[in-house]
């Protein structure tokens, strides 16, 4: 069996820039499962207060732009100025695990949908009721389990963490047994190309 492996962050810059070539390859691709895999870019002693970032993430929006077409938005740098915001992997982990174990075809959607929201319209992350417009988009209901629950996160990082999951977004072939890490390609159609190499 082949299959795409996406190791993926939803408060990743990155994540956020290959969105858009992501949506090419499973249009170009509908045949090739898309495994999404979380590690937890901010976890544990690595969850700050997210103005401590504001500085480092303009500093860093020039080269998102210039490579994938994206940057975050106003609204976004306006929620990450607010005292308390957090960049906390876990919420929006959990929440996209959640997704994953009801309607796993739909996952990748959510998760898509749950970054723009946050960089484009600058969502907190942070808060249940972010997620009810998101989940009805995917049509689930608005119950979460406890987007908070430090173990839960653990849990839905458990996958990724074993495989050595550090750089997001990471894409990898896996065929007969054996991955195959894609190099980083945020053009569309260059990277639907890659993934059609890499498969056949």
């Amino acid at each position: 069996m082949t299959e795409l492996i996406y190791g993926f962050d939803p408060l990743c810059g990155w994540c956020f820039g290959i969105v858009p070539a992501m949506r090419q390859v499973r249009a170009d691709h509908p045949d090739i499962p898309i495994r999404l895999v979380m590690a937890g870019l901010f976890a544990e002693e690595g969850v700050r207060p997210y103005a401590q970032l504001s500085d480092f993430i303009r500093g860093a929006a020039p080269q998102l732009r210039q490579v994938t077409g994206r940057e975050p938005s106003d609204a976004f740098f306006r929620l990450i100025a607010r005292p308390g915001v957090m960049a906390d992997s876990g919420p929006p982990c959990i929440a996209i695990a959640h997704v994953a174990g009801l309607a796993p075809d739909r996952a990748l959607d959510f998760a898509h949908r749950v970054i723009e929201v946050h960089a484009l319209e600058g969502r907190d992350l942070n808060k249940a009721e972010t997620y009810a417009p998101l989940l009805a988009e995917v049509g689930l209901g608005p119950e979460l389990p406890d987007i908070h629950d430090a173990e839960l996160a653990e849990a839905v990082w458990a996958q990724g963490r074993r495989i050595g999951l550090r750089s997001f977004p990471t894409l990898a072939v896996l065929k007969d047994g054996a991955a195959r890490v894609l190099p980083s390609e945020y053009d569309p159609e260059r990277l639907s190309a890659l993934v059609s190499k890499a498969v056949n």
